[in-house]
């Protein structure tokens, strides 16, 4: 059984990247996500959500860089390990299916400086410059 997952949240860290043994890309980040959590004061918690990415998706993952806000979709998998002081740790992480970039401007309002040529994209030219915000309007 998998369990798949769809977040939304903004990368922490840069984007560390490597090629596997047999010779694939892959690329790993952390997302703060912001989930409901009614004890907390504002209503909403942070989760730190380790993501991986292999093959084009890590190419796609390995575009961003920290403060980028980004969606991941795809399966959850618990990673557990025992920690240098013996005590077991644990951290949820998503084995990407799909990035999608979420927002264009940095928090500071300077936009991004593209590190390599951007990838092919699949959305429809009518949408091609929608303006993504971050910040929910209800």
């Amino acid at each position: 059984m998998t369990v798949q997952i769809s977040a939304h949240g903004r990368i922490v860290a840069d984007v560390t990247t490597r090629t596997t043994a047999n010779g694939n890309q892959m690329a790993m980040a952390r997302l703060a996500v912001n989930l409901p959590c009614n004890n907390a004061d504002e209503g909403q918690a942070t989760y730190w959500l380790g993501v991986v990415a292999f093959g084009k998706q890590a190419e796609a993952l390995a575009k961003h860089s920290k403060g980028d806000m980004i969606s991941v979709a795809g399966n959850m998998q618990l990673n557990q390990w025992a920690g240098q002081d013996g005590v077991k740790k644990e951290q949820a992480q998503v084995i990407v299916d799909s990035v999608i970039s979420a927002k264009t401007v940095r928090p500071s309002g300077r936009k991004s400086t593209p590190q390599a040529p951007k990838a092919q994209s699949n959305v429809p030219p009518e949408y091609e410059n929608y303006p993504f915000n971050d910040e929910p309007e209800f």
